[in-house]
């Protein structure tokens, strides 16, 4: 930020006309707009990293994945302890390692059936879902009555056997508890701070060479 600062009163005291001044300003604007994600996009589709673990259930089981949801269609809060939000799915992928059986990869193409409940809580999409409030105990508590999540799969994939709680091989495996349900955050491009940067080294040079046609 010192170095930002630096340039900016450099290239602010070579232009004293107000036409290279809000030439300056402009450019400036552009290279900071530049570091701004598309909000667009984030708006709309967010990713989440997925996790489940069997030691709540006294296993090695664990299983892993992504899921991407559209936030201006997903129900948040709803009050419906069975809601499908399968069209609201756009991505998806789960693997399930260290179970005694039903150990593998499954996506959205072999997804038959799914649960989305928050219990009537308006949760907080930008945040770690696991261990928000809800009107009872925190969204992710296997008790049937504090919210759910869950996913079935085809094809010998982990099924729904308890609210938040996946069960290889069809359902009928290792229990899994979900302990994830974090946003993946955007960060923005290497490209935009090389924008950003040769943007304000052009104007310092530019700024410098001013000067010294003065001097």
């Amino acid at each position: 930020m010192r170095v930002l600062n630096l340039a900016i009163r450099t290239v602010w005291k070579g232009y004293t006309t107000m036409k290279f001044r809000l030439f300056v300003l402009g450019l400036l604007l552009f290279d900071a707009l530049m570091l701004v994600p598309a909000a667009s996009a984030d708006d709309v589709y967010q990713t989440y990293n997925l996790a489940w673990s069997g030691a709540y259930y006294s296993n090695s089981a664990s299983a892993t994945g992504q899921i991407t949801l559209d936030l201006t269609t997903l129900p948040n809060p709803n009050y419906n302890n069975i809601q499908r939000i399968t069209s609201d799915i756009t991505s998806l992928t789960v693997t399930v390692t260290g179970a005694t059986i039903g150990n593998g990869t499954w996506t959205l193409a072999s997804l038959n059936d799914d649960r989305w409940w928050t219990d009537g809580a308006t949760l907080d999409m930008r945040t770690e879902l696991v261990g928000q409030p809800t009107p009872n105990n925190p969204w992710g508590t296997p008790d049937l009555n504090s919210g759910d999540f869950n996913l079935w799969f085809n094809n010998g994939g982990p099924g729904g056997a308890n609210a938040f709680t996946l069960a290889a091989a069809s359902g009928g495996g290792n229990k899994m508890l979900l302990t994830e349900f974090d946003p993946v955050t955007a960060t923005p491009e290497p490209c935009s701070f090389i924008f950003l940067g040769s943007g304000l080294a052009a104007l310092a040079g530019m700024a410098r060479r001013k000067i010294g046609q003065r001097a």
